[in-house]
């Protein structure tokens, strides 16, 4: 098995990830620098910044409804809440398909670190779902130019599926996941965004989830994940 790989199904972080600790040193195999592209037997000892992963016996996979000023992520210099706190869990749990600080709403959690190649990698073009509150009456001609994509950061967007919900609401869906991307986009047509709520990640929903609650997906949604 590639040690990348390896590192993953330890759950300790996404293969990305593991090659970059690779790069930078910080992984050992048998005591022994590693090197990007090796493979490793289940039999041998990995260690990451001299802690040993092992590989996992159990995953857990969880849908978070996050509220407002909550951080996804695994620590937070300024002490901020983190998404993995709501989940009751002795697991290393990550996060994945971030959500900004004010933003809300649906976030993965799971302690197997092939989630992101499932759901986050860009090559799978899944589609995230979310509800917008804007300051102002949305012009129809502002949701045609997010239908053929809007310049932000000197790179134009890839089409979004949009919806108007009403005189200052929408529903849009979008594959990639750049920096705070709906709100730039927003921004640029000049539109203040109020409330920024994701609603749905491929065929995963909220359900009936209230802010801040969580709940294990079930086996179908976990094949579902597993397909992509």
């Amino acid at each position: 098995m590639r040690l990348n790989k390896f590192i993953a199904e330890t759950g300790f972080c996404s293969r990305r990830k593991a090659d970059e600790l690779i790069n930078e040193g910080r992984v050992t195999v048998n005591k022994h620098e590693a090197i990007i592209g090796m493979d490793v037997k289940p039999e041998d000892v990995v260690k990451i910044d001299g802690e040993r992963v092992k590989l996992n016996t159990r995953y857990e996979y969880y849908i978070l409804n996050k509220p407002k000023r909550v951080i996804c992520s695994n620590e937070d210099k300024f002490g901020r809440r983190l998404a993995v706190d709501f989940i009751k869990s002795r697991a290393r749990l990550f996060t994945y398909g971030r959500l900004d600080f004010m933003t809300e709403g649906l976030i993965i959690i799971s302690n197997d670190g092939e989630v992101y190649n499932h759901v986050m990698h860009p090559r799978k073009k899944l589609y995230k779902s979310y509800i917008a509150k804007v300051s102002r009456e949305i012009e129809d001609k502002d949701i045609e130019a997010l239908q053929h994509g809007v310049v932000i950061d000197g790179k134009r967007t890839a089409p979004a599926k949009v919806k108007k919900i009403d005189k200052k609401e929408l529903r849009i869906a979008i594959f990639e996941g750049r920096n705070r991307q709906i709100r730039k986009m927003l921004e640029t047509l000049g539109y203040n965004v109020n409330s920024l709520k994701r609603i749905k990640v491929g065929e995963l929903t909220l359900g009936n989830l209230q802010v801040g609650e969580y709940r294990a997906l079930n086996e179908d949604e976990i094949k579902y994940l597993k397909s992509l």
